[in-house]
């Protein structure tokens, strides 16, 4: 459950993406080296870089190293001009920036033996959990979404489903990865606009 709602929050709630609605203004702002895009981009890739370094046994410390890291990265790109935007959300770049190094790590830890075999595929989501009243919330929220967008949310991160699992399984329509990860990114955008609105009206605090 916090899953959910942190990666609601962060689409929705954040004051710094506030001011760049989509990933061509996040990048001009990031080109400009502004603080508010840098803060953007850094909770946009929070929560999946804390869990790429968690599913690795990684300690918060360098987690959070990896975190700036990965950041530092790829606004060496920008301003070398090795990075080339081309319509994609920025975020999605950095977090593979992520992976590749907790891979390269990983391979140089086993050749070393200096810690257990890692996993090859992708770490595992952590369990969802949370209060009653986050559940009556998100249930709320959910429902004023329509039934594919309810699904993807559902089986993501209520159920913990993988998305190669879902594929597999024909849990929805998508044959792709990455049509079923575009549609649910649309989704949780609609659900943190109807959120915002949900606050306007005093319905959330």
């Amino acid at each position: 459950m916090a899953r959910i709602f942190d990666r609601f929050f962060n689409y929705s709630a954040n004051p710094s993406c506030r001011q760049y609605p989509n990933a061509t203004l996040l990048i001009e702002g990031l080109q400009k080296e502004e603080g508010a895009a840098i803060h953007c981009l850094s909770v946009k890739i929070a929560a999946p870089v804390f869990r790429i370094g968690r599913g690795y046994g990684l300690p918060e410390e360098d987690i959070e190293e990896l975190h700036c890291d990965c950041i530092l990265l790829f606004m060496e790109k920008i301003r070398t001009g090795k990075y080339e935007y081309r319509g994609n959300e920025p975020s999605t770049y950095v977090i593979e920036i992520a992976k590749r190094r907790v891979h390269h790590y990983a391979r140089l830890n086993r050749q070393h033996q200096t810690a257990q075999l890692l996993p090859s595929t992708d770490p595992p989501d952590e369990p969802g959990y949370g209060s009653q009243e986050q559940v009556e919330l998100l249930a709320g929220l959910l429902d004023q979404l329509d039934e594919n967008c309810r699904n993807l949310i559902r089986l993501k991160y209520l159920e913990g489903w993988r998305d190669k699992q879902v594929i597999a399984e024909k849990k929805t329509q998508y044959t792709t990865e990455n049509a079923l990860k575009t549609h649910r990114y649309n989704c949780m955008k609609k659900l943190g606009e109807i959120g915002e609105r949900w606050k306007k009206m005093g319905k959330m605090v």
